[in-house]
């Protein structure tokens, strides 16, 4: 279990106030919904965290280490001083075509998380007047970059590949604007995006590596289609380089740099509100007759084995749906669909997935991945502001990764257990019994077990 990395990029005060819960999740591809329906795309695991923290505030982007944005180059230079009082003698100043002001460029002998040698460009944007003698206006954007001299061998490859684990896993567990992040973009040539992202105040941040071998998975553009199968792309000889920029919000001074920070996500515009209406063809408020012909058209054959159970106390009745397996979880999923007790209608739709009683780490990652995918997926979606949440259960048995309420209050959960769970600061929880996911849509957030954060926050 990894816990908080000691090297982070700038953040706010405010957004350093972490939930308590630390669950293991991987770094999954960018949702499908976010890319046009035609033909297949392409997506890469490499240099994703396969740990992380799950955090409950917005992640904002202010700079990188003690340089914030919007500083001038006199505040810059006594940061540096106090940092890197060693590189201050390796400054170099150039004419920013970027930003129309100038950049500073120090060499650092190891800089952290990468143990290579580095480098940290400033970009200043280009008005402001002087400060201190020296033309320029104030901080708009920074690169932290790792560059190898000459071809690359495979140990420096390997560190490169692991920096930017390290850098990604500060920001994946954190909150993030719908539609404004991207994971494992391979572009034309080679380049990987393993994370790019705006906050909610348009400040971007760019994971980008190169000259390092990946492995690509092309996927159909739907979200029920399996991945295919995985190839492996040996990066041609040469140097190789890992890359970190953080911009500025845009602004008339800096936005030709933060442009090209946060151009890589391609974020929409605002999402539009998500409704939870019950799951595929199955609609909240379906008679039972109406419900067995939408799962016959979800699952064809497979819904002839529909079983029909009661609960005596409540008087609810369920459909319950055994498959052989259902994506994007791994292996066979159990489908139920909660019928009212006085209304006969459908009210609650809960898919869930599970392993046996004694499963193997393996198994039990498999079902964190699916999770992770899931969690991402929903999250980018329109809630009702102030009412989504992710948390852990105070005595560690289970785990919120997420959960919303919409605009008409219908809501959704999505719970795993029987994965290795850890709060801040204390021992990780050892996983017993099976691997759980499920995702619980309920016609109304009072109908079920579901806790939305109220406004602020959980």
């Amino acid at each position: 279990m990894i816990t908080r990395a000691a090297w982070r990029p700038g953040l706010s005060r405010a957004a350093q106030s972490p939930v308590a819960a630390l669950l293991a999740l991987l770094a999954a591809t960018t949702c499908a919904a976010q890319v046009a329906p035609e033909g297949p795309f392409e997506v890469s695991l490499t240099g994703q965290p396969t740990r992380y923290l799950v955090e409950g505030a917005p992640y904002r982007i202010t700079g990188h280490g003690g340089a914030r944005f919007g500083m001038s180059v006199a505040e810059l230079r006594a940061v540096i001083g106090r940092e890197h009082p060693k590189a201050l003698a390796s400054l170099r100043e150039d004419a920013d075509p970027e930003t129309g002001g100038v950049a500073w460029t120090i060499q650092v002998p190891s800089l952290a998380p990468a143990a290579l040698p580095g480098s940290l460009r400033y970009h200043f944007g280009a008005h402001g007047g002087t400060d201190g003698g020296t033309p320029g206006g104030r901080l708009v954007a920074i690169d932290a970059e790792w560059r190898t001299d000459g071809p690359a061998t495979a140990a420096q490859r390997t560190a490169l590949v692991e920096a930017a684990k390290a850098v990604g896993a500060t920001m994946a567990g954190w909150r993030w604007p719908p539609l404004a992040t991207t994971r494992g973009r391979l572009l034309p040539d080679g380049t990987l995006i393993v994370f790019a992202g705006r906050d909610a105040e348009g400040a971007g941040a760019e994971i980008r590596l190169t000259g390092v071998d990946v492995d690509v998975e092309p996927r159909a553009r739907t979200a029920a289609s399996p991945a295919r199968a995985r190839e492996h792309r040996v990066a041609p000889p040469g140097p190789s380089m890992l890359r970190l920029r953080l911009a500025a919000a845009p602004s008339p001074a800096s936005a030709p740099a933060t442009a090209s920070a946060a151009s890589a996500s391609e974020p929409g515009q605002p999402v539009a509100p998500h409704r939870v209406t019950g799951f595929r063809s199955a609609r909240f408020g379906m008679d039972e007759d109406e419900l067995r012909a939408a799962i016959a058209r979800d699952f064809g054959g497979a819904a002839d084995a529909l079983q029909v159970t009661g609960h005596p106390t409540e008087g609810t009745r369920a459909l319950v749906l055994r498959l052989a397996a259902l994506e994007p979880g791994p292996g066979a999923a159990t489908i139920s669909y909660l019928l009212g007790a006085t209304s006969h209608r459908l009210i609650h739709v809960n898919v869930v997935w599970s392993t046996g009683n004694a499963p193997d780490e393996a198994q039990r990652q498999r079902m964190v991945e699916a999770g992770g995918q899931l969690a991402r997926y929903f999250q980018q979606l329109g809630w009702r502001p102030g009412a989504t949440t992710s948390r852990l259960a105070p005595d560690g048995s289970h785990a919120v990764l997420f959960a919303g309420v919409d605009p008409r209050d219908a809501a959704l959960e999505l719970r795993i257990s029987g994965v290795q769970v850890q709060r801040l600061g204390q021992p990780a929880i050892a996983p017993r019994g099976p691997a759980v996911l499920r995702v619980a849509y309920f016609a109304t957030s009072a109908g079920g077990d579901i806790e939305a954060s109220p406004p602020g926050g959980p």
